[in-house]
């Protein structure tokens, strides 16, 4: 492995160490991960970090692309092709493990109902549990067990950039699911879910005007633009829900670090729509990804 190689080990492997690894360690991080992505950051990670080292070693039994005639500025175009190839192959990987991740959870949806404990899919009547109620909704203040709500800006970058999310959350009381009587009930806390329910419920206001409801105590709705556009979507007392989760003996749904808790208005062919659609989505990126930049890494190292 000659010095060049190797300061690029040395570079790989701090990148590894700081922002795939570091992450893992901060509980919050994790879990913002999970409810955007639908896919746990530590077997992403491990995936991101074993591509990353296969693409170095791969860089120490091929041939870089360096002539000893080579200018600074070739030395960095060279490197530079190099970075981007082994990202997409790094990324490709990753892709493939999130969308194999997401659609072991569409399978389970599809096998049906079952008893606590273990991972399960419920669905059934949304109700408040015993020592709780019904709170108002952050934008329009209307009685839910839970909500989900984003503020957009007209014009935020200038130039004519349309509408664009700047804000978004989720939230609301601990509910039971009331399944019948074929199957017992589940508990969940939906501030720990990713909730996935249409905000059919908008009004756009100049950006000067306080944010409705209770939003101006939540979160900053200082965002720019020429007007704001505030939607939500409820799940009131009653209705009908999905919560797709890892339950407890006692029908709680807990966080075990693995995927989200999922909540989502409607039946459970939803859910299954929706996660099978984003499961396709990833196994397409990577596969995409996977065949552009291995193949051209290879030929890069002169290793084909």
């Amino acid at each position: 492995m000659d010095g060049l190689t190797g300061l690029v080990a040395l570079l790989v492997a701090f990148h590894v160490v700081v922002f795939a690894l570091a992450p893992l360690f901060v509980d919050h991080r994790r879990r913002t991960f999970r409810r955007r992505f639908h896919v746990p950051m530590r077997p992403l990670a491990i995936t991101w970090t074993t591509a990353l080292l296969a693409c170095v070693l791969l860089a120490a039994v091929g041939d870089l692309p360096l002539e000893a005639s080579m200018g600074r500025r070739e030395v960095r175009a060279v490197g530079l092709v190099g970075m981007l190839l082994v990202g997409g192959t790094s990324v490709g990987c990753a892709a493939i493990v999130g969308g194999l991740l997401v659609g072991r959870r569409v399978y389970r949806l599809r096998t049906g109902e079952r008893e606590p404990p273990g991972e399960i899919v419920a669905t059934g009547r949304a109700v408040p549990t015993a020592d709780g109620e019904a709170e108002p909704s952050p934008v329009f203040e209307r009685p839910a067990v839970c909500w989900a709500w984003t503020l957009e800006a007209n014009d935020r970058f200038g130039g004519d950039s349309g509408w664009t999310i700047a804000r978004s959350g989720s939230g609301g009381v601990p509910f039971r699911v009331e399944r019948g009587a074929e199957y017992s009930d589940v508990t969940v806390d939906p501030n720990s879910a990713y909730v996935d329910i249409p905000r059919p419920d908008s009004t756009i206001q100049p950006p000067d005007d306080p944010a409705p409801g209770r939003l101006e105590r939540l979160a900053d709705t200082d965002i720019g633009g020429t007007d704001h556009r505030y939607s939500e979507g409820t799940v009131a007392s009653g209705d009908t829900v999905t919560v797709v989760g890892e339950v407890d003996a006692g029908g709680r749904v807990i966080d075990d670090g693995s995927l989200a808790t999922h909540v989502t208005a409607g039946e459970r062919a939803a859910v299954i729509r929706r996660l099978g659609r984003r499961a396709l989505g990833y196994l397409a990126i990577g596969s995409v990804c996977l065949l552009v930049s291995i193949p051209r890494y290879l030929t890069w190292l002169q290793l084909r």
